[in-house]
């Protein structure tokens, strides 16, 4: 519960300066601390999930069409796998197409499955995976648990906003990013 407690106007502290160094869609390094300065909206989730993670993408895109020209520039999405097993940079790139987002501002990360649990648990994130099982073409398959959260992190590292992506609220977060703009 602290992050409940900490994500007021206050704000908890993002992981910058953590060494956090995840893959993108295009198979390019980014490290976390690449962003910081940078007004950044982040969630996690993954691209096998059914229900939540597509509201969430939509939800998200929703609230970049809101975003001015002037602005939109500023910003950054992240969106990071919890299932860097199946989620490689050419799942992720595959992804992003599906959903239409081709934007110089947006990245689709993964990484090494233990840097991926330390960071989504530093931030807060909860990914149980469920039953796994076999389909009769030999491929393995599961479904994740998890928690949705959007993130808006200030330039000054501090996440100053925390909703459920399924459950956006665009209006909030968008006010959230314009009073985070320097």
């Amino acid at each position: 519960m602290l992050l409940v407690a900490g994500c007021g106007r206050g704000g908890k502290r993002f992981p910058y300066g953590e060494g956090y160094v995840f893959v993108d869609q295009s198979g390019r390094r980014v490290r976390l601390d690449t962003f910081r300065g940078k007004v950044v909206v982040i969630t996690y989730f993954y691209t096998h999930c059914p229900d939540a993670c597509p509201l969430t993408m939509a939800n998200l895109k929703r609230l970049y069409a809101r975003l001015p020209d002037s602005v939109a520039g500023r910003v950054v999405f992240v969106a990071v796998s919890i299932d860097p097993e199946r989620d490689r940079p050419e799942v992720l790139r595959e992804y992003a197409g599906i959903y239409h987002i081709n934007f110089p501002n947006w990245f689709f990360l993964t990484g090494k499955p233990e840097e991926v649990k330390r960071f989504i648990r530093e931030v807060g994130v909860i990914a149980v995976k469920g039953k796994i099982t076999v389909t009769p073409r030999g491929d393995t398959t599961y479904f994740l648990t998890h928690t949705d959260y959007v993130h808006v992190v200030s330039p000054d590292g501090r996440i100053v906003y925390r909703g459920d992506g399924e459950r956006l609220n665009v209006k909030e977060a968008y006010e959230r990013i314009l009073g985070s703009l320097p």
